[in-house]
């Protein structure tokens, strides 16, 4: 059985034996969802990728995608002080590809996170954290470009934290956490070991009121990652290291519509300067309620990013498609029964693969239903 299928099967397995349990246990579910959908979506770019070696000779392929999964939250008050959180997503998405040269694929993609807090107060105004994450991801039968599929891994992470909120309504947060990740290379891709990382970071941030449903966020990020299977072939200095710092601000505005504005700056400095960039991401979200009891929101983030060095070497950035990303969305939900509604959203996406300046675009529109049940 695959790893993330094990461990998204876990994720249920827990939720399933505590739900019953809830009321004598002292649980409380927080929320409980079980999604469903379909998408018909494109691919456009015959790019090169670290973890295939297959090309094909396409520009475009068309997939039919089929998905299904849960998510949900649960807190428990120990007799001790303090607050226990879990919180759990998992799920599958199965693709049915054609346009390509070679054969027709079927990837199969298993994902899973686990979000572990306890909290406890410090005093009044002050809270003590400990957070948790374990995330996993599996692809079978992975298909060459344009259908970019990340690599699967396997991440954990641990952090402690603290949050002070002054007299004057300012919460003040800092936060320090290390996080290690394993990606799955075979036989055939042992070069998706030079993903693998371990990095350790420290983030400070600040939140104000503006006005009676604005509040405004600014926070800065410093990272320290190290890749021990990346070679800078320097005696002295043998593995790769990457310093990266990142800051921004945000603005929230909560009242008959939901509306988010984020901007978002990184420089990422290395011993191997190959991978050396400056970026910078804008973002914005609103969601509003419209006639006929349906509930709008639209979504857009515009990234750039400059490679310091030019190079025609590939450059391995730390695995997320999401790394640098620019993408639009637009969706229509509405009710359609006391516990399930449905959702329409059409989107487009241009994203860097894990190698650094390869670019693919996707688009599609997707017909997902909501389903959350009475425990």
């Amino acid at each position: 059985m695959r790893r993330s299928l094990c461990f998204s099967a876990a994720l249920a397995g827990c939720a399933a034996m505590w739900a019953p349990q809830s009321a004598h246990a002292q649980l409380t579910w927080r929320d409980f969802v079980v999604t469903s959908g379909i998408s018909a979506e494109g691919y456009q770019g015959n790019l090169p990728t670290a973890a295939s070696v297959l090309r094909d000779s396409t520009e475009f392929v068309s997939a039919l995608v089929g998905e299904a999964g849960a998510r949900g939250s649960l807190t428990w008050r120990p007799p001790f002080e303090g607050l226990f959180s879990l919180a759990f997503d998992g799920g599958m998405r199965q693709f049915a590809a054609r346009g390509f040269e070679l054969r027709d694929y079927a990837p199969r993609e298993w994902v899973g996170t686990a979000d572990g807090t306890y909290l406890r107060g410090l005093g009044q105004r002050t809270t003590f954290s400990l957070v948790t994450r374990l995330r996993g991801r599996e692809v079978e039968d992975r298909p060459p470009m344009p259908l970019f599929l990340q690599p699967g891994y396997l991440r954990a992470l641990g952090g402690i934290g603290l949050e002070r909120v002054t007299e004057e309504g300012v919460r003040v947060d800092l936060e320090v956490s290390g996080e290690r990740a394993d990606f799955f290379a075979t036989r055939a891709t042992p070069q998706v070991r030079l993903l693998d990382r371990t990095t350790w970071a420290a983030q400070v941030g600040a939140s104000f009121p503006v006005g009676s449903a604005t509040s405004l966020r600014v926070y800065g990020i410093g990272e320290s990652t190290l890749y021990p299977e990346q070679s800078t072939f320097l005696t002295d200095d043998p593995h790769r290291r990457d310093r990266s710092a990142q800051g921004g601000f945000s603005l929230t505005h909560a009242s008959e519509i939901l509306a988010e504005f984020s901007v978002e700056g990184k420089v990422n400095r290395s011993n191997s300067p190959r991978p050396e960039y400056d970026a910078l991401t804008a973002r914005g979200m609103v969601t509003a309620s419209l006639p006929a009891g349906l509930t709008g929101s639209a979504f857009a983030a515009v990234s750039l990013k400059r490679y310091v060095h030019p190079t025609d070497f590939a450059r391995l950035i730390p695995g997320e498609e999401a790394n640098n990303t620019s993408l639009a969305y637009l969706s229509l939900s509405r009710l359609l029964a006391r516990n399930l509604d449905g959702t329409v959203r059409i989107g487009w996406t241009r994203a860097e693969t894990e190698i650094g300046g390869a670019y693919f675009q996707r688009a599609g529109v997707s017909l997902l239903l909501s389903y959350r049940p009475d425990f």
